[in-house]
């Protein structure tokens, strides 16, 4: 199977994995049953940090945004203007009746046409890291060409390199990384700023959230 082909399977298995157990992964109030460090509370630190840096009214790209909640939730309660993408339909059908003041669209994010400077800031929380390193070091390319100057991209990336499927939840799930140092040089190799990156720890294991801004 050509590469970009096997890519593109691995994507399909996340998509079936999210499809299958979207409840179970979280609850309508925003709660997950995947991780203690998934918290509404710990979303909100996050959003809040976000939001003081933005406008009333800027406009925010969640990639992966799930069933809205917490974080597009907290996004339109904070003032900003929201559009989520998933690839999930389960997950985007949950999050237009759980934020319905937000724009949702059922997309692949690798294959979802994005104009240029077109967002204020753009979020990926627990989702890169579902992406094939491959793709996601093109999706950064991306990203930093979608922001307006000044721009805002919070993110959640790998902290360790690893790449697998396991059971997640009931379903197969199929994860890739690459670690923090990568990460961050990628990053800075698409002209970011990185404002600050932090350990989210989750378990035995965790993942590294990022601040980068556009100059």
């Amino acid at each position: 199977m050509p590469g970009s082909e096997a890519r593109a399977a691995k994507r399909d298995l996340v998509r079936r994995g999210y499809d299958a157990i979207s409840h179970r992964y979280r609850s309508d109030p925003g709660q997950s049953d995947a991780s203690t460090s998934e918290t509404t509370a710990t979303y909100g630190a996050w959003i809040n940090d976000l939001a003081s840096r933005l406008d009333v009214g800027a406009t925010v790209l969640d990639i992966g945004c799930g069933a809205g909640v917490p974080a597009d939730r907290l996004m339109v309660d904070a003032g900003l203007t929201v559009t989520g993408v998933d690839i999930s339909q389960a997950q985007i059908d949950r999050a237009r009746h759980l934020v319905p003041e937000a724009t949702f669209i059922c997309s692949d994010i690798v294959d979802l046409a994005l104009e240029p400077e077109s967002y204020d800031a753009i979020v990926s929380l627990y989702t890169l890291i579902h992406i094939p390193t491959e793709d996601q070091r093109e999706l950064l390319t991306r990203v930093f060409a979608t922001l307006r100057p000044g721009g805002l991209f919070l993110a959640i990336v790998g902290h360790e390199a690893w790449t697998g499927v396991e059971d997640y939840l009931g379903a197969p799930m199929f994860w890739e990384h690459a670690d923090t140092d990568t990460n961050i040089a990628w990053l800075h190799d698409d002209g970011f700023d990185v404002l600050w990156h932090r350990y989210v720890p989750e378990g035995d294991v965790g993942h590294t959230l990022v601040l980068a801004q556009r100059p």
